[in-house]
């Protein structure tokens, strides 16, 4: 009696998670992603607030010139966003990761700086601009950004320093494209000061000094800050200490290009690796998600699937188990978290599936038993791709509950 007694009660809970569950399948029926509206009104409010209309001069050149550049900038570009605060490092990162990869490295006001210099009818536009203590429009510094990275003939590229607010991120999104990668130098204040105000000891930079190294904190916590969070919740965003020495850093840095670095925020803040699989993802990738409840019959319809049309079956549970008796580093860290009573980050779950997609070699997917929520949906979305189709098994609880109490027989 106790034994079927904890049998209910098993079956009971995983009803529950499926109930949960029943929220994603009923929003995937009608899941629509785009931002479009949201970036036109905070568009308009950021037009609102930089007095776009006492500054159109300036930017009646990059537009016209973004317009007759719009095709040559090549589809396969890749682009990779570095943030930090003053003095946390940056540079010597972007020379590393230069001389290893091979990436252009670009930077706003190094561009910005060289256009004022050349003494182009742009340059002298934003010289003018500048003197008035105004602000450069973010369209010019996106379009020199742009011109440069066309210019280059490159295909990867490392943006330093920018963008620096959500408003600049959502620009350079809508006239050039998504960045694949953002990373981010995490470093204490007093460690940051510290390097600065021994730099200017010999940069002779202006403001390399006490109070205007503490006026750019605050402007970085302030404006920047909210950029690294946005691209966190995107799974974009690679956060990594920047106080080690700068080859300590630099192996971080490695695994996040190379792919084997997953930012993961658990309750202690681990950054977990999956390990890097060569490759990449089939172009004509076709996904479908297999959803139903504790004894609806997924895994059954799974293997007629796989037997008639060839599919490659995952489940996002038998690839973490599979994790953890590999003995793994990802994996005994996965068993840490778990023996803890903590959940797996989404990111590595995540990372795992993508991970076994690029090692089966294959193009058509069945992911079982996955998402559960739709933060997963979400997130498996802009991580690997969207979803094909989606089968949700429909069953009534009691048929369920009947044909797992005669399973555990």
């Amino acid at each position: 009696v106790a034994s079927h007694q904890v049998r209910c009660y098993s079956i009971l809970r995983r009803r529950q998670q499926w109930r949960n569950c029943q929220h994603v399948v009923a929003s995937l029926l009608v899941l629509n992603f785009s931002a479009a509206g949201s970036q036109d009104r905070a568009q308009h409010e950021a037009d609102k607030k930089k007095g776009r209309k006492e500054l159109a001069g300036a930017k009646t050149a990059p537009a016209a010139a973004s317009s007759a550049e719009a095709d040559k900038l090549p589809d396969d570009v890749q682009i990779t966003f570095v943030l930090g605060g003053p003095g946390s490092g940056k540079g010597t990162q972007c020379e590393k990761i230069v001389a290893k990869y091979g990436h252009t490295h670009l930077s706003a006001g190094d561009l910005l700086r060289e256009e004022v210099k050349s003494g182009s009818e742009l340059g002298q536009q934003c010289e003018q601009i500048m003197k008035e203590g105004k602000l450069v429009p973010m369209e010019v510094i996106i379009g020199l950004l742009r011109s440069a990275m066309i210019k280059s003939g490159s295909k990867q590229f490392l943006i330093d320093g920018f963008p620096r607010a959500l408003d600049q991120a959502d620009m350079f999104e809508r006239m050039v494209k998504p960045a694949e990668l953002v990373l981010a130098f995490d470093c204490p204040e007093e460690v940051m000061e510290q390097r600065l105000l021994k730099r200017g000891e010999t940069s002779g930079r202006s403001d390399d000094n006490a109070e205007t190294i503490r006026k750019r904190f605050a402007t970085f916590v302030e404006q920047s800050m909210p950029v690294i969070s946005h691209y966190e919740q995107l799974g974009k965003c690679h956060k990594i200490s920047a106080v080690p020495p700068p080859d300590e850093v630099f192996k971080h840095v490695q695994a996040a290009i190379e792919g084997r670095a997953v930012h993961a925020t658990s309750d202690d803040a681990v950054q977990l690796e999956v390990p890097l699989v060569s490759g990449e993802l089939h172009p004509d990738a076709s996904i479908i998600f297999v959803l139903g409840g504790p004894g609806s019959g997924k895994g059954t319809q799974c293997d007629r699937i796989k037997a008639k049309y060839g599919h490659t079956h995952l489940s996002a549970g038998d690839l973490l188990r599979e994790e953890v008796k590999s003995g793994s580093a990802v994996g005994k860290q996965c068993e840490q978290i778990m023996k803890e009573g903590k959940l797996v980050p989404m990111e590595v779950i995540i990372g795992l599936l993508r991970a076994a997609m690029i090692k089966s070699g294959g193009s058509q997917f069945l992911i079982d038993g996955f998402p559960r929520a739709m933060d997963q949906a979400e997130l498996f979305e802009r991580m690997v791709k969207p979803a094909e189709m989606v089968l949700a098994f429909d069953c009534p609880e009691d048929v369920m509950e009947q044909r797992l109490l005669k399973r555990g027989e």
